[in-house]
């Protein structure tokens, strides 16, 4: 989790909470009532503002802000996070002990950037026996691995090392133990391979996401600076009359 979690106050407007999104350059902030997170301020909840017509200004982030508020606890495995939001479709995920506010999980952060998991990778990578084992595992789950013992025992019969049928017995016994176990590794490889391939489209979904959402930020930041310059100048207007 990310422990530097950027705060505005129930009170404050919907203007300086999207100062604040654009200082510290985050897609969200969390409401703290003092006691403890009371809701969180998006950009989806920016862009719902603007749209319903309602004014950034006057409107506090309590009035406007999303007060359903999920969280998680601290303790929590980082799948546990990851299904929390997914299933309620949302890409900002507290973190709170005891009702007090330590830290923030987002859905740009990938499981592979967790620290214990960075941390495993390397230590794996530094292991000459792990390198050496995924080789052996890669090589032997792959079908190059059954032409090789295809044409080794071909030639074992061929040459008759061993007299019939004993070469032959042999050969259909080991083919079908290495064909059945190379396989289930086949297989196993495969779904893995699906997996890391739908993972990474969906991440690659979440970044198309979070640059639509950037953009209408922009847009409505772009709004709120027009709304302002027309404010300003129906006033000054008035005053000149």
């Amino acid at each position: 989790m990310h422990t530097d979690v950027i705060t505005v106050a129930p009170e404050d407007t919907f203007v300086t909470a999207a100062k604040v999104l654009r200082a510290n350059d985050v897609s969200a902030v969390v409401v703290d009532g003092g006691a403890g997170p009371v809701g969180i301020v998006t950009e989806r909840d920016y862009v719902r503002l603007v749209e319903e017509g309602r004014d950034p200004n006057s409107t506090t982030c309590h009035a406007g802000m999303t007060a359903e508020l999920i969280t998680i606890d601290p303790k929590a495995d980082v799948a546990d996070a990851a299904e929390l939001m997914t299933k309620h479709h949302i890409r900002h995920l507290p973190v709170v002990d005891r009702g007090r506010l330590v830290g923030i999980v987002s859905i740009r952060d990938p499981v592979m950037r967790h620290p214990a998991l960075r941390h495993l990778e390397q230590k794996r990578r530094q292991s000459i026996q792990n390198r050496v084992a995924d080789g052996i595992t890669a090589f032997a789950g792959s079908m190059l691995f059954v032409y090789i013992h295809i044409v080794w025992f071909s030639i074992w019969i061929g040459a008759r090392v061993e007299g019939y049928p004993y070469g032959l017995l042999t050969m259909i016994v080991s083919l079908e133990a290495i064909f059945l176990s190379t396989f289930v590794m086949i297989s196993q490889n495969r779904a893995d391979a699906k997996r890391q391939a739908l993972a990474d489209h969906q991440w690659e979904l979440v970044q198309h996401e979070e640059r639509q959402n950037d953009e209408l930020l922009r847009l409505s930041q772009q709004i709120l600076e027009l709304t302002g310059a027309i404010h300003d100048l129906t006033v000054a207007t008035e005053h000149s009359r």
